[in-house]
């Protein structure tokens, strides 16, 4: 088991990606300088993902068909949850009425006092497969559409990326509690054997909920609430099972076709809160915090992700 304060030291001063055309890429803290040069700083606020709540709740088993493949204890116990919900990117003032991408990350903590991180957004897979390109592609937003463009045309996984994502896709405005959620980076299951399994997941609503609230450009806090207040707000984690061929390693390839799927868990919200008053305002959701039953694939994006996560709570802490 891995907790969040034990790789703040370890992964700060680790280089991040290797040189990607001329541009030197070197530390978390300068990989970290980008999204702040792209982005934006609002002083205390993470700086992307920077609009969002907290939420607790409780994390329960499903189907025990997963404990073929893993002895995670979150698949064995209900277990609590503290989470946050976010829009992307670095604007505190980003609109609710309109359509974006947005993220879901939670920490688990089990009975028995095992802690896991899930840290999942509404893309279907990453813009690139490693470090250095997608820290270019940050760089290169700032300059505009045509020069996005222009970088697309020399990555292929940009332009895979642009063209399922900006035009393929359903661009749908919804509430959080009925938006579907993705890994995108894979992991593996081990069971008590020691035998891995490759795994990406979805978090699915269990049920459709709109909008009951008038849309404004600060309502879904109001309207989860509402919902909470109908019903229960809840997503499946929905495991699917790597194929022979799927690629575990590489976040800009979708696994696509037919696959051995399972709903593993439930995330159920019982209560919502404002980051000023919540606890998921100083949390560093870091993706490669599991518990015993998950390993870490070699995605080179989950060690970028785990260190400039460390560096940017410890930054936006200091300025709070």
């Amino acid at each position: 088991m891995l907790r969040t304060f034990a790789l703040f030291a370890a992964f700060a001063a680790t280089p991040m990606s290797a040189a990607a055309d001329s541009q030197h890429y070197n530390s978390a803290e300068e990989d970290f300088a980008v999204f702040e040069s792209t982005f934006g700083i609002t002083p205390g606020k993470r700086r992307n993902h920077t609009k969002g709540f907290c939420f607790v709740g409780e994390f329960s088993p499903v189907d025990p068909a997963i404990l073929t493949y893993t002895s995670s204890p979150i698949f064995k116990a209900t277990s609590k949850v503290n989470g946050r919900v976010s829009h992307k990117g670095g604007d505190n003032l980003t609109p609710d009425n309109k359509f974006s991408d947005r993220g879901l990350a939670f920490d688990i903590t089990t009975p028995d006092g095992d802690y896991h991180i899930m840290g999942l957004n509404t893309e279907d897979f990453f813009p690139a497969s490693n470090p250095a390109d997608f820290i270019d592609l940050v760089r290169t937003l700032p300059k505009g559409a045509d020069a996005v463009k222009a970088l697309a045309a020399e990555r292929p996984e940009l332009a895979a990326y642009l063209k399922h994502h900006k035009h393929d896709r359903e661009k749908v405005n919804r509430p959080y509690e009925a938006t579907t959620f993705n890994s995108v980076n894979a992991f593996y299951l081990v069971n008590d054997k020691g035998e891995r399994t490759a795994i990406r997941w979805s978090m699915v609503p269990t049920t459709v909920k709109g909008f009951v609230v008038p849309e404004s450009e600060n309502f879904l806090k109001e309207n989860m609430n509402a919902n909470l207040a109908a019903g229960s707000v809840s997503w499946d984690m929905i495991v699917t099972i790597a194929n022979p061929g799927d690629d575990p390693d590489n976040a800009a390839i979708r696994w696509t076709g037919e696959h051995k799927e399972i709903t593993a868990a439930r995330l159920t919200v019982t209560s919502t809160a404002s980051e000023a008053d919540g606890e998921c305002d100083a949390m560093n959701f870091d993706p490669t915090v599991l518990s015993d039953g998950f390993e870490l694939s070699d995605d080179p994006i989950l060690a970028a992700r785990s260190a400039i996560y460390a560096h940017g709570v410890g930054v936006r802490l200091g300025e709070k």
